[in-house]
């Protein structure tokens, strides 16, 4: 074989592989990488480039460094492409695709970054031969990267073609499938290779699409990762050497048909049976069906298999870790399941657990020998390595008594509400309003749902334990409720600054109606921090809908109008909603409908500031509600709303508006708030805070309540 001039390669890869991926340089090629700004740089000829296009396991791509530049400008990078003698390279009708990352002055895009590239590398080509190549974006004879960084500009040929984590074996796959080098990540740095060697046995209790046990079959096997690759970044290249590359195919095909008739056992189990049936697929297509199988099983049933004879070696999974806070609790009885096999199952196995969740996998109960950082793709994960014969930690006492006292609590509440719920009519209700002191949360009952709102913690608790005592919470709500996660709804709640609590947090628009005395209502438990019903004000709703009859009602600062339709099903002679916000004055209006009113005529919806129009008003009514919010600085409102500064004039506005005999229901939920002396002394005043708090508030008062008549005269 003639020799191979010394050349300089870069080889680029996920965040946290960098030491093991030196450790595999190392192995394939026996050169020492160097450190790179991206990756890591290795000094060899060409062949060595090509074993580990071949078989990495690890790396993204491989780059043959072309040059590099200190001048970070166009004129250095122009300077820097044109010192390439491209057609050394490509052939002058052939195609090439340019990537270009970073900016310089003067390219602030990376389009136009990769076409002043091309542009330089075309112009030398067509001034030589008097042709110039095209640009192919699939599948061009030659790949051209571009680096712009702080200090440097690096040039290089991609030799890789597609990312090297592409193994060519993957056609379907379930949800949120695992990185195949990231897979590969997580054998290596449990052994698995050398533990394979020795015969021992790999299992995959939650394979998924069965990327794991796909990687740990291939590694058993001696299987090249690139063998089924259809195509490479070097093929149309004209440095390629063939020879050299098909020698080297030539004897990745030999080692895996050697591997193959003496891999260890590899087995995969799910209990989704479609991702099951494609994961076999794959082990079908890589040719390692015979040692290497999946099986449709759910882990709550499993147990060590007994039908093909097994050498204890490593289990590694990458269970669920959930992206949000509200779907993690189901998934802790998934990881306490996962401890407790560590000790019955695999007592004599190693296990590696992949989780971007760390409280997670302390439910484990089983403490980690190492802990490994990963990416998966932009999510930081965790390897937890766990060594054979480790002893499941129990909860501590502490946090068991806690548990048990929100269970027993919430068991107590409900078997009381839901009675008392039936007895009353109403299908919305509180279950639980921070009863125990560990566990700050509001829950409500809704049909076939629950929504749940945390109280910011004080800023003493660290956010790990106050995470971790939510998602207990959560776990035990499901568990006394018998609700799927999916019907748990969680929101934080801190305190709001101007119109923040009725400010749209997402578009899903899932309505449905909930009854309230004879009184049907939409609820939104997803798009805002509330969910269009006030449940602290069942009582003074029904006491509007028991007095209304005849009578002309005004609902101010109306909301999504539950009190107006209460008021319209109790025989109002006519309601006046108003309020700021067209999407509640649209959601009032639906409300009505749903009991059989037309919005219009006798009944009007007004989009307007309440305290504007309260100035402007000359209307008289018999029953005014005004429920303001504690602060609005809306920027259609024409000022500022504080209630405890502003409620004396806002309530002579509104009595204003009253007739002679009428009443005035005022109300808000500042939990300092006190009413000035001088409204005493201006109107009929009777607290009636005492008969408006429901039975499921009754442990804190959630408002304040007045009747505002006029004197007599």
């Amino acid at each position: 074989m003639p020799e191979q001039p010394m050349q300089t390669f870069w080889i680029t890869c996920p965040n946290g592989f960098h030491a093991l991926l030196k450790e595999e340089i190392q192995a394939l090629t026996g050169s020492e990488a160097e450190d790179w700004s991206r990756g890591l740089q290795l000094k060899g000829e060409l062949p060595l480039a090509y074993r580990l296009c071949l078989w990495s396991r690890l790396a993204n791509r491989v780059y043959l460094a072309l040059g590099q530049t200190d001048d970070v400008s166009q004129e250095g990078l122009e300077a820097l492409i044109d010192t390439v003698q491209w057609d050394h390279h490509i052939r002058p009708t052939g195609t090439l695709k340019v990537t270009f990352n970073g900016h310089l002055p003067g390219i602030d895009d990376e389009r136009f970054g990769a076409m002043k590239v091309k542009d330089v590398m075309v112009d030398q080509i067509r001034r030589q031969h008097g042709v110039r190549p095209d640009v192919d974006r699939d599948q061009p004879d030659i790949s051209v990267w571009v680096q712009v960084s702080r200090k440097r500009i690096d040039l290089g040929l991609d030799l890789s073609g597609d990312s090297l984590h592409r193994r060519g074996y993957r056609r379907a796959t379930g949800p949120a499938p695992l990185k195949e080098n990231l897979a590969a990540a997580v054998l290596l740095a449990a052994d698995w290779p050398k533990r394979a060697a020795r015969g021992e046995s790999f299992i995959d209790p939650l394979c998924g699409s069965g990327t794991l046990v796909a990687e740990a079959a291939m590694m058993a096997a001696d299987l090249a990762p690139g063998l089924m690759r259809q195509h490479f970044g070097f093929e149309n290249w004209l440095g390629h050497d063939r020879k050299v590359w098909n020698d080297l195919l030539a004897e990745a095909r030999q080692r895996r048909q050697d591997g193959e008739a003496k891999m260890p056992v590899v087995l995969g189990y799910d209990a989704d049976g479609g991702v099951v049936a494609s994961a076999n697929q794959t082990l079908e297509r890589l040719g390692v069906s015979r040692q290497s199988r999946c099986y449709k099983k759910p882990l709550t049933d499993w147990s060590l298999p007994t039908h093909l004879p097994m050498t204890p070696g490593l289990v590694a999974c990458n269970p669920p870790y959930g992206e949000r806070l509200g779907n993690k609790p189901e998934l802790l009885a998934l990881y306490r399941r996962l401890g407790q096999l560590a000790t019955t199952e695999f007592t004599e196995w190693t296990m590696g657990i992949l989780t971007s969740d760390t409280l997670l996998a302390r439910e484990t109960g089983i403490r980690a020998q190492q802990k490994l950082r990963f990416f998966n793709g932009p999510i930081e994960t965790h390897l937890y390595l766990f060594e054979p014969g480790q002893q499941v930690q129990p909860a501590s006492s502490a946090h068991q008594e806690q548990d048990n006292a929100l269970r027993n609590r919430l068991l107590k509440n409900l078997k009381q509400r839901q009675k008392w719920a039936k007895k009353q009519g109403i299908e919305a209700y509180r279950l639980y309003d921070a009863d125990l002191p560990e566990f700050a949360l509001a829950v409500d009952v809704y049909p076939g749902c629950l929504h749940v709102q945390e109280y910011a913690p004080p800023k003493e608790i660290p956010e790990e334990k106050s995470r971790q005592r939510l998602m207990h919470a959560l776990a035990i709500l499901g568990e006394v409720t018998g609700l799927p996660a999916d019907s748990i709804v969680l929101k934080q709640r801190q305190r709001q600054k101007g119109r923040q609590q009725y400010e749209r947090q997402a578009e899903r628009g899932e309505f449905f109606t909930v009854q309230e005395s004879g009184v049907a209502l939409n609820v939104n438990l997803h798009d805002y921090l509330d969910t269009g019903l006030f449940l602290d004000h069942r009582p003074t709703r029904l006491w509007i809908q028991q007095q209304a009859k005849g009578k002309r009602f005004l609902n101010l600062f109306c909301y999504t109008g539950a009190a107006t339709a209460h008021a319209a099903v109790g025989g109002a002679s006519q309601t006046t909603s108003v309020d700021l916000s067209r999407t509640y004055l649209n959601w009032a209006k639906d409300n009505l409908h749903l009991n059989g009113l037309v919005p219009g005529g006798h009944h009007r919806f007004i989009q307007v500031d309440c305290m504007a129009w309260l100035a402007e008003n000359r209307e008289q009514f018999d029953m005014i509600f005004l429920d303001p919010p504690t602060f609005s600085n809306s920027a259609r409102m024409s000022d500022t709303l504080d209630i405890q500064r502003d409620h004396p004039a806002l309530l002579k506005d509104a009595m204003a508006a009253l007739a002679p005999d009428g009443v005035l229901i005022f109300s808000n939920n500042f939990r300092r708030f006190k009413l000035d002396e001088s409204i005493a002394d201006q109107y009929n005043v009777k607290e009636v805070t005492h008969l408006t708090v429901p039975e499921d508030f009754k442990r804190k008062r959630p408002h304040q309540c007045w009747h505002l008549r006029h004197k007599a005269q």
